[in-house]
């Protein structure tokens, strides 16, 4: 205010000269001061009343009362139990057809990850990020419909117990349909070793570690795992003796004895970019299994390179009633012609001819996926052991899948894609009664996430 005041006596005195010089006479330049003077005292009558108006309240107050509201505003949040939590999501429509059953299918139904999918993600994080955290996954029409429920609790800075049911973390792809370079699915349909060489669910408890400044990082538990395999695989009863190759009658597991498993990975980061992951997965007491798998991944600029390798071995699970064993590789690229829209390749390999075929999702017998004991084309298993009657070799698979990406807004994304399968045998039933070594897929979908 009182530089409002100067501002306008400078203003005011600067015409004085003014006046002074267009003068003509003495008792006109004392008529024009006069004037003057009248008016000046006019505006200074104006900025005292101004002075003495009531002020507005000094900022300091206004943000004080800022403060006062947000306060208010976080303690109402904390105690409805809002505070620190997120919620997100994604639901998939999408369209599939195939050679094999020739069904135009829309629905949720439509299987292999093509079809209607739909999660949702709520997350609680403790507000200072030291609190005990926790996640629940939902996924109607999925199998299990929660994904997971599990929690996280501090130790301290770089260790953490976890613990409740958790998704397998073996390999480059999750089951989420929103992709980007680290999480999600880039493709409709998933890998061949995600989809039938790997487990799905854990619930049990255990570590997380980071170490090396969050460069490495390690987490592991103990507990069950795909609870309902235990109720529902199909085994051999008895192991089968080497030296005998005679099978003892079929069981299925039983859900009194739940399998305990071993669940570990450990993965490097060498730069923002780049990362290196190696898991194991180990499981006894019902279904004897081995898992372990290596993945990576880079991203460089327009390009995306992931890949796998996974080798597998399961008890009494084999087509003879041996051990099924397997061996996979799968390998990702993208590029991005540009910034929305990406161009993807994706190949895939399963090794499953020992002991007539077998893996941790086949058992050794399904039609449809390519595997289980190697069959001419009439259906006919080709190679059986002449004492015991069981297959002795397996079919292997190869799928090669094609497709876009592409980015229709920052929620929104169009996928299309193509898909080969193709086995060392006869191996697809198709809708005809006949049996082929070639399966085709082709699949669009819209993803949008929350």
């Amino acid at each position: 205010m009182r530089f409002q005041k100067k501002l306008c006596v400078l203003a005011i005195a600067s015409l004085f000269p003014l006046a002074s010089a267009l003068a003509q006479t003495s008792a006109d330049t004392r008529k024009e001061i006069d004037q003057l003077k009248a008016q000046l005292k006019m505006l200074q009558e104006k900025l005292e009343a101004l002075s003495n108006a009531t002020e507005p309240a000094p900022l300091v107050q206004q943000v004080n009362r800022l403060e006062q509201k947000i306060e208010l505003q976080q303690t109402a949040s904390e105690a409805s139990g809002f505070s620190g939590m997120k919620i997100n999501g994604v639901i998939e429509a999408a369209y599939k057809y195939n050679d094999a059953d020739k069904k135009h299918d829309f629905s949720a139904s439509a299987g292999n990850g093509v079809g209607e999918f739909a999660m949702l993600q709520i997350t609680k994080e403790s507000q200072d990020g030291q609190g005990v955290d926790w996640t629940l996954r939902l996924m109607p029409g999925g199998d299990p419909q929660v994904h997971e429920a599990s929690l996280s609790i501090p130790l301290n800075k770089d260790n953490r117990i976890i613990a409740g049911l958790i998704p397998d973390f073996q390999g480059y792809e999750m089951v989420f349909a929103n992709a980007n370079a680290t999480l999600g699915n880039q493709f409709i349909t998933h890998n061949a070793l995600y989809d039938l060489a790997g487990a799905t669910v854990y619930t049990g408890m255990g570590m997380s570690h980071t170490l090396n400044g969050g460069k490495v990082a390690l987490k592991w538990l103990v507990g069950n795992v795909d609870k309902s395999a235990d109720d529902n695989t199909v085994l051999f009863k008895d192991p089968v003796p080497a030296e005998q190759e005679t099978a003892a009658t079929f069981s299925t597991a039983s859900s009194s004895a739940s399998t305990v498993a071993l669940a570990y990975r450990l993965d490097y980061y060498p730069d923002e970019t780049t990362y290196i992951g190696v898991s194991g997965l180990h499981g006894s007491n019902n279904r004897n299994f081995n898992i372990m798998a290596l993945d990576g991944g880079v991203t460089r600029g327009d390009w995306q390179y992931n890949g796998q390798l996974t080798l597998g071995e399961m008890q009494r699970a084999a087509a003879n009633g041996g051990t099924a064993q397997w061996a996979g590789v799968s390998a990702f690229v993208s590029y991005k012609i540009v910034p929305r829209l990406q161009l993807m390749a994706r190949a895939d390999y399963i090794k499953n001819s020992n002991n007539g075929g077998g893996t941790y999702y086949d058992n050794g017998g399904t039609f449809g996926n390519g595997l289980g004991p190697e069959r001419d084309s009439t259906g006919t298993v080709i190679a059986l052991d002449a004492d015991t009657g069981y297959a002795t070799t397996g079919a292997n698979l190869t799928r090669l899948s094609l497709g876009t990406n592409y980015q229709i807004n920052a929620n929104t994304q169009w996928k299309t894609e193509y898909r080969l399968d193709q086995s060392t045998g006869y191996n697809f039933l198709m809708d005809d009664g006949t049996y082929s070594k070639t399966k085709n897929s082709l699949g669009t979908s819209l993803v949008l996430s929350f």
